[in-house]
């Protein structure tokens, strides 16, 4: 699933891809309809312009929940998104880019010493070079992610 996010949604955009899904960002202009993208299988067109509502384009979301993880949950409940379709912290949440797996030797100095001696795997960016590991943020995230996937689920 890919995802073409207005501008005016940043946050929900970072969410997807910490959920693993490609979301690129996409200027939507509050003027006059422009042309929007052409359908592609799989893609999926979000914002939060009311304006856009009358449209007959079933890849076309309108969002209305204020804060960004409502807006993913919305996006999950929307689409019946599920734990499946998901890959946590794969690709860069500034980039969008997949994450490689880099050697840990290669991230001295790159992260905090104590990263360094506590964690063994490491991925960064292709692009802007930041380098993730599966700490502490990463139990949170996927925990949210997983409660939300539950409240969706209605269970």
């Amino acid at each position: 699933m890919k995802f073409l996010v207005d501008l005016q949604l940043g946050g929900l955009a970072k969410w997807l891809r910490f959920c693993g899904f490609d979301a690129q960002m996409l200027r939507l202009p509050p003027g006059p309809f422009p042309a929007l993208p052409p359908p592609a299988p799989g893609t999926f067109i979000l914002t939060r312009q009311r304006k856009w509502a009358g449209r007959n384009r079933p890849d076309l979301v309108i969002i209305t929940a204020p804060a960004p993880q409502e807006q993913l949950e919305e996006v999950v409940r929307h689409l019946g998104i599920n734990s499946e379709d998901l890959a946590p912290l794969s690709r860069c949440s500034r980039c969008n880019d997949l994450l490689i797996k880099i050697p840990r030797e290669e991230t001295l100095g790159l992260v905090p010493e104590h990263v360094f001696h506590r964690q063994e795997r490491f991925y960064q960016c292709p692009r802007c070079r930041q380098v993730f590991w599966p700490g502490s943020h990463l139990k949170g995230i996927s925990g949210k992610l997983r409660e939300m996937l539950e409240k969706a689920e209605g269970g």
